[in-house]
């Protein structure tokens, strides 16, 4: 029965193949370097050496990515379409700034690693969503019987969540803790991101991509080790504006938010834009303009649905803010126009009404300055009036939007996009105390 079971999971996800790496991980530019060397924001990328201090091929340590193969970058989401393009096997050619000295490199790409766990085997299994296949994680502990289940959705990056869950990302520290007390951990990649297939990842919208998440739970029924009355979502920043709409179609027992959003996004543009700019600092008259301004173009741009070229013609003195928003006329900062407009679209009131039995853990770091406090707040009033009681907010102390353990806001700020930072386990502790509360009924 035990060889049968294991030859079937094994069997799991081979229809989908595994692509290439670099085998060397990759950092944003620091903010000094990317300053001195004129770099644009995510136009470039830098190596990091592992803990071994092993580099593959002739790529050096600190050396900056601008173009693969001769082909430049703009965003993080077009670097790793052009590396997901590469064979594996094949030679890639790489253009990087040594010591701000424009020179040329080579790497092999080999295929990526698989995660060997001493107390978990991970399933390389996918699901189908709008007609492409989307490579999942699946975590199967090796205790017997069925185990609850951790379904992590991530947040607006379109970046890979294909790490082992001994890796020091935020994600694998989070669900290895859970993974180390038995339970089933579930991870799904996004459309043209790793192995999936589709794309490319950041022209696709936000509805297409609520689609992986409801397919991939959908499909826990098939795993005969999950519990499926034991299945709770985390939704990390935009992951927790995903989970309250699957789950209001398929029942879950639990749902875990951080940092996210339940106003419009219209609403969390325009606020954020005042509140983080004084964080930092910025003059309050030129704040108050820039506020104005922000109205302005996104009301322009997810209200009444004009195009980027339109708007930077009907309102010239747009054009600063523009060139800052929007690298391209279809994308903004992170994600797409089409993406953005139809998170906006989303009444998120409407989905937390309707997670049925579901108990809501809202969680918000108190160094965040990201989300906003009030914003994340509101949710429990919204499942409350549904079922009371269902739904908590609760801060987490010292933790920031990624879970770093900072000491202030400001703190925060000026350590983003810096390596080195410290994970806080606050945040383990604080969710398995609420599990175990909701667990013992």
């Amino acid at each position: 029965m035990r060889f049968a079971l294991a030859c079937s999971l094994l069997a799991l996800g081979q229809d989908l193949p595994r692509r290439g790496t670099f085998g060397v991980p990759l950092l944003p530019v620091p903010p000094d370097v990317a300053t001195k060397l004129s770099l644009k924001p995510q136009s470039a990328a830098q190596f990091t050496a592992p803990a071994t201090g092993k580099l593959a091929g002739d790529i050096k340590n600190g050396d900056i990515l601008v173009d693969i193969n001769g082909k430049s970058f703009s965003t993080f989401g077009e670097m790793n379409e052009l590396i997901r393009q590469l064979p594996v096997g094949s030679n890639a050619k790489l253009t990087v700034l040594a010591d701000g000295v424009r020179t040329e490199r080579q790497v092999t790409i080999t295929e990526k690693p698989r995660d060997k766990g001493e107390n978990y085997e991970v399933i390389y299994d996918s699901v189908v969503s709008n007609g492409n296949r989307i490579r999942t994680f699946v975590s199967k502990p090796k205790a017997e019987g069925k185990r609850p289940v951790m379904f992590w959705i991530q947040g607006i990056s379109a970046s890979s969540v294909d790490s082992p869950l001994t890796s020091q990302n935020i994600v694998s520290k989070v669900l290895k803790s859970f993974s180390d007390d038995g339970w089933v951990t579930v991870r799904v990649e996004k459309t043209g991101v790793g192995d999936s297939e589709g794309g490319p990842a950041l022209k696709v919208g936000f509805d297409e991509e609520a689609d992986i998440y409801r397919q991939t739970l959908k499909t826990l029924d098939k795993y005969p080790f999950v519990d499926r009355s034991r299945v709770y979502i985390f939704g990390h920043s935009m992951g927790g504006c995903h989970a309250p709409i699957v789950a209001s179609e398929t029942p879950v027992k639990g749902i875990i938010t951080y940092g996210t959003v339940s106003d419009s996004w219209l609403e969390w543009q325009i606020k954020a834009a005042r509140w983080q700019s004084l964080l930092g600092g910025a003059d309050p008259e030129e704040v108050d303009k820039l506020v104005r301004q922000t109205v302005t173009l996104y009301n322009a741009l997810y209200t009444e649905k004009k195009s980027i070229p339109e708007i930077r013609k009907q309102y010239p003195d747009l054009a600063e803010l523009i060139k800052q928003s929007a690298p391209t006329d279809e994308m903004l900062s992170v994600r797409s126009v089409k993406y953005m407009r139809e998170v906006n679209d989303v009444n998120f009131g409407h989905y937390w009404q309707r997670v049925g039995d579901a108990r809501v853990l809202d969680l918000f770091g108190e160094n965040d300055f990201v989300s906003l406090e009030a914003d994340q707040a509101q949710i429990p009033g919204f499942v409350n009036r549904k079922k009371a009681g269902a739904a908590v907010f609760m801060k987490v102390k010292e933790s920031d939007h990624g879970f770093s353990k900072t000491t202030s806001m400001q703190d925060s700020m000026a350590k983003t996009g810096r390596p080195g930072a410290e994970f806080n386990p606050e945040v383990i502790r604080v969710l398995k105390e609420w599990i175990a509360s909701v667990e013992k009924g």
